[in-house]
């Protein structure tokens, strides 16, 4: 008889903490996984239409296939500054997919549609003797 009631209560016990863990599992562990391992993450892809930077943050405008979408950045504001350029298509990875206005997107690729021609290589190396 002692043996049914510690197997039934171990059965029980069982059952809540997985019941718990299926409901509650999810909010505890988001924090600590990176934005894109959700299934719902999506690559959205525009060109750069302006960008404003408004203290430690910048806002970038862009125009995508969806429609407008303002993309706002809080982190590394300065590189992201001196990267991004209006007419750039970029590659933007959310969670959720399209969002008319998206708080610091993954910026997964740039683009630049105007690209400085390379200098041309000097024929003879400079410091060789010519002949």
């Amino acid at each position: 008889m002692r043996g049914w009631l510690i197997l039934s209560v171990t059965l029980l016990i069982g059952i809540v903490l997985g019941i718990g863990a299926a409901t509650r599992g999810p909010a505890f562990v988001a924090p600590y996984l990176p934005k894109t391992v959700d299934g719902a993450s999506a690559r959205i892809v525009g060109q750069v239409v302006r960008k404003q930077r408004d203290g430690n943050r910048l806002l970038v405008k862009v125009d995508t296939a969806q429609g407008p979408m303002l993309a706002i950045f809080t982190q590394k504001v300065a590189d992201l500054d001196v990267l991004l350029d209006p007419g750039d298509t970029v590659t933007l990875v959310t969670s959720g997919g399209y969002e008319t206005f998206v708080n610091d997107p993954t910026l997964e690729g740039v683009r630049s549609t105007a690209r400085p021609e390379p200098a041309p290589a000097p024929a003879t190396p400079p410091g060789s003797p010519k002949t």
